[in-house]
């Protein structure tokens, strides 16, 4: 009876000893900028997004996913040419992750390059920083979604409108 009490509590103690499952993954600056939106734009609007303005600088290194930790990205091209102003609606550049909460994270605006593809990776390179889609000059748009809602509690109380960031800053967390 004691071997039992002991291989238990030896058991129970290894448990302890097992880290807990990550509950929420952290996402970071995709490239040096400028938070140039969130909830809203600045001219009015909702918008219900992290974006981060390139500065002018179009079709240079940074497209970088954001989110922290090994996940599969699904990358999606719409355009493949060098654009650094909005082309429509509709048309930019995708990586999306879909969690298994039924959320998706996407991140938009960046021009093909030859990193471009599906993968699982830890803030891989997707792209250059470019402006496809329904964007004024190039940056990264970042959201978090479930079923044609944008949540913004992940990025609020972390970033704000007009904060300048880099790849080490703290976007948000993703539940």
């Amino acid at each position: 009876m004691r071997s039992i009490m002991k291989t238990g509590l030896a058991a129970l103690a290894s448990l302890a000893m097992i880290p807990a499952a990550v509950t929420a993954h952290e996402v970071r600056g995709t490239h040096t900028g400028t938070v140039t939106a969130t909830t809203t734009y600045p001219s009015g609007g909702t918008h219900r997004a992290v974006d981060i303005g390139a500065g002018g600088r179009c079709n240079y290194w940074g497209a970088e996913t954001g989110v922290v930790g090994s996940v599969s990205w699904n990358v999606t091209i719409r355009k493949t040419g060098v654009y650094c102003n909005g082309t429509g609606s509709g048309t930019q550049n995708e990586a999306k992750h879909l969690w298994t909460n039924g959320y998706t994270f996407r991140q938009w605006h960046w021009i093909k390059t030859s990193d471009s593809y599906d993968r699982t990776c830890d803030r891989c390179q997707v792209g250059n920083i470019g402006a496809t889609g329904n964007a004024t000059g190039p940056h990264a748009h970042l959201q978090y979604d479930k079923l044609g809602t944008n949540d913004t509690s992940w990025y609020s109380g972390y970033t704000v409108y007009g904060e300048a960031v880099d790849r080490s800053e703290t976007l948000g967390y993703l539940d």
